[in-house]
């Protein structure tokens, strides 16, 4: 499933599109979480999944004219919108970009996430 994630191009467009994932530790904890996640998805639907997303790519220059390596911010938010017409691309972009998100919040795996350091200084 790494694989597949990495050949989606959707690593680089995050890092585009959420500050929060700017940091090498945050990257390696939201991938790990996608990765984690859809590994434990049934045989079948996990092998749809690894094939949406090594086609992403594709379906995405069909869509906007454009890589989505390469793309711009504004030129990814809007190609996403137009996959989302693509069945079932919107769903795993969606999908896979909230898995990456809750990673980069809840930290590397095996790490234990810095104490909260809010109103009680």
């Amino acid at each position: 499933m790494r694989a597949a994630l990495r050949a989606s191009g959707l690593r680089s467009y995050w890092l585009r599109q959420y500050a929060c994932l700017h940091t090498a530790q945050a990257r390696t904890a939201a991938e790990a979480h996608v990765t984690g996640t859809l590994n434990t998805l049934p045989l079948p639907y996990r092998a749809a999944y690894a094939l949406t997303l090594r086609l992403l790519p594709a379906a995405f220059l069909l869509v906007s004219g454009r890589g989505l390596r390469k793309a711009t911010a504004a030129e990814g938010r809007r190609g996403m919108q137009r996959l989302a017409a693509l069945p079932g691309f919107g769903d795993v972009v969606r999908a896979s970009t909230a898995l990456a998100l809750l990673g980069a919040l809840d930290g590397v795996p095996g790490r234990q996430p810095a104490p909260f350091r809010g109103a009680d200084r």
